[in-house]
């Protein structure tokens, strides 16, 4: 992707200033950690719980300030269309979340278009982001199963996740992209990746939108024309 024009004011502050923030917030994660595990059998129950939950915090507070550079820079991207194979854009996405599918033992079920007509950069982003959020709320009880479709429509390319991950409830499907907005309470994740999706999604004057299907599944579809 090239840059499209250069940072405003506000824009370089936010940018400097996450930039600065995220080094003393991976510091204090790395020394927790340091910490717990030269020390961990002098321990006892309670502080290596406290521990535990400032480690989260930390690394919480490193992906949120992370999260906030990549959405000031949503804005700035343009990418021309060509000709892309989904197949091989699935492999490469795969392979970039190799660790994550494998930990979590997702089954995908695919079905893709042999070539699509449109910004393979983004599309390719656009799952990444997608098939993460799935892996980070599937369920802990049940083999996560996810059904990826990428399929040209006319002039626009429909990418379409769908997951039996934990679901959402009906009134937060509606602010599923309002920045900081979570599933959970306890989620750890910043809530931002979403709503960067989204920045990006109607800079390139597409859409994205989420709903549940029959079998409560959680679907999100963005369609990029």
């Amino acid at each position: 992707m090239d840059v499209a024009e250069p940072l405003n004011p506000d824009e370089n502050f936010i940018d400097a200033l996450s930039h600065d923030l995220r080094e003393p917030a991976r510091m204090v994660s790395q020394l927790l950690k340091l910490v717990k595990v030269k020390s961990e059998k002098q321990l006892d129950q309670d502080t290596t719980e406290y521990l535990d939950y400032a480690i989260n915090a930390s690394d919480k507070m490193d992906d949120m300030i992370r999260a906030l550079y990549k959405l000031n820079k949503a804005k700035l991207y343009k990418e021309e269309e060509s000709l892309f194979s989904p197949s091989v854009l699935l492999e490469k996405v795969r392979s970039k979340l190799r660790n994550e599918l494998k930990l979590s033992n997702a089954r995908l079920k695919l079905d893709l278009d042999e070539t699509c007509y449109g910004k393979a950069d983004f599309s390719q982003s656009v799952l990444i982001e997608l098939i993460s959020n799935s892996i980070k709320h599937a369920k802990s009880e049940a083999r996560l199963a996810l059904h990826v479709s990428v399929k040209q429509q006319g002039s626009e390319v429909h990418i379409r996740v769908e997951d039996n991950g934990k679901g959402v409830p009906d009134f937060w499907l509606k602010r599923a992209f309002d920045p900081f907005k979570k599933a959970s309470k306890d989620s750890l994740n910043s809530g931002i990746g979403l709503t960067r999706l989204k920045i990006i999604t109607e800079k390139f004057g597409g859409k994205i939108s989420m709903n549940r299907t029959k079998e409560l599944h959680t679907c999100v579809t963005c369609t990029l024309s």
